[in-house]
């Protein structure tokens, strides 16, 4: 089975850079629960959780984890592959 995307360069077990939009506002105090990612908040009742996580597994894992804390996702951005050319 192919698990890379050729037109993106994405693999689905490569490291990759995120970017994830909730509705809420979230305490910094959770980034260890959301796999040590930055969590910055917008003044409209908004929260962007940004960084690098180890590969797709890890991005389910927490956008589980927002899932079950009730903080609606407005949006999942990956910023870059994080591989090395």
């Amino acid at each position: 089975m192919n698990n890379r995307n050729s037109a993106s360069g994405i693999n689905i077990t490569s490291p990759i850079n995120i970017r994830i939009e909730v509705n809420g506002l979230l305490d910094n105090t959770l980034s260890d629960i959301l796999g040590g990612l930055s969590i910055s908040n917008t003044t409209a009742s908004m929260s962007y959780i940004e960084g690098v996580v180890a590969d797709q597994a890890a991005l389910v894992g927490i956008i589980n984890t927002l899932f079950n804390m009730r903080f609606p996702i407005v949006n999942v951005k990956i910023k870059k592959n994080t591989k090395a050319d």
